[in-house]
């Protein structure tokens, strides 16, 4: 049978990549090398990643194995495994039935089928209504919260300017002098993913405090109101809430109310992802949240930024075990 145009063609191109002496080809010339590279993902047989068929919710998916199992102990991760595999849902057809929203799960897919080990957290859905849709599909799914939440991190404050000292190894910094501005910085940057950072604040003043707490671009210069750089954002006192080195122009931004009394635990979540802010309170159960404006505003990479008022005021930094 005569091959194809597309084929001779092929076979044309295919022959100028290879060198025959006795009817053995040598190693491939670097043009071929750099093809196989290209095409290597694609040619990995049946046998070495089998292909799984998925009905999610009544609509058909299919996607490698190794796609599935690419973060362990997950649901889907032992849905493909002895003896769960045998064990768990399938359909008349034989495909692997999960009875979520299809939309939602194959936007989970998508994420997984580009998993590397240099990745921490998924990208959220831009809806915060998805997003808490994604994570309750994440955490039904057994995902580690981690993933989905963020990562608390090891920090430490390293930078100073004004009155602070630094006391238990750089993880409390106290504000030393009279009533005077001091500014007091993390040692770590952000520029990706969702960074967890505890806090306990304590002041001495009877009226609500002027601890402000917030982001500030690592190359701002420091000062002693550091709260009005250009590049600061976040949460000070009397219900003044800071974009861009300036109060919001409305009092109580985001709802915000000065809720933090003395010897509260302050959860400040970094997203990089959405370029946005928030903060909690433990105790009062309050979630505050700033949207970042990274051109304009507060660029790559942040900083975790504190600055302290009033004499003996402190923050204290609680790292994970």
């Amino acid at each position: 049978m005569s091959s194809s145009p597309i084929e001779k063609t092929n076979d044309v191109m295919d022959n100028k990549d290879l060198v025959v002496s006795n009817n053995n080809p040598l190693p491939l010339s670097p043009s071929s090398k750099a093809k196989a590279k290209v095409m290597s993902r694609f040619c990995v047989s049946i046998e070495d990643d089998p292909i799984i068929n998925l009905n999610i919710g009544g609509t058909h998916m299919s996607t490698r194995r190794s796609t599935l199992i690419c973060i362990p102990n997950t649901v889907l991760a032992l849905a493909c495994t002895s003896p769960w595999s045998e064990t768990v849902t399938h359909d008349e057809n034989g495909r692997l039935f999960f009875d979520f929203d299809p939309k939602l799960f194959e936007y989970l897919l998508n994420q997984l089928r580009d998993w590397s080990s240099s990745r921490k957290v998924f990208e959220l859905p831009p809806n915060e209504k998805e997003r808490r849709r994604f994570r309750l599909l994440c955490l039904q799914l057994n995902f580690n919260p981690d993933l989905i939440d963020g990562i608390h991190r090891h920090e430490k404050f390293n930078k100073l300017c004004g009155h602070i000292v630094l006391d238990e190894k750089g993880f409390v910094a106290i504000h030393a002098g009279s009533y005077r501005y001091a500014e007091c910085r993390g040692m770590n940057v952000y520029s990706t993913g969702i960074n967890r950072i505890i806090l306990v604040l304590k002041h001495q003043t009877l009226d609500k405090y002027n601890t402000f707490i917030g982001i500030i671009w690592s190359g701002t210069p420091m000062q002693e109101k550091s709260f009005e750089s250009s590049t600061a954002y976040g949460w000070g006192g009397r219900k003044q809430v800071y974009l861009k080195g300036i109060p919001s122009s409305i009092q109580g931004y985001g709802g915000y109310d000065s809720d933090i009394c003395t010897n509260d635990t302050i959860e400040l979540i970094l997203n990089c992802q959405l370029n946005f802010i928030s903060m909690s309170n433990h105790r009062t159960r309050k979630l505050y949240e700033i949207p970042i404006d990274t051109r304009e505003g507060c660029p790559f990479p942040w900083q975790l930024h504190i600055n302290l008022y009033a004499p003996n005021d402190r923050v204290k930094i609680i790292n994970p075990i």
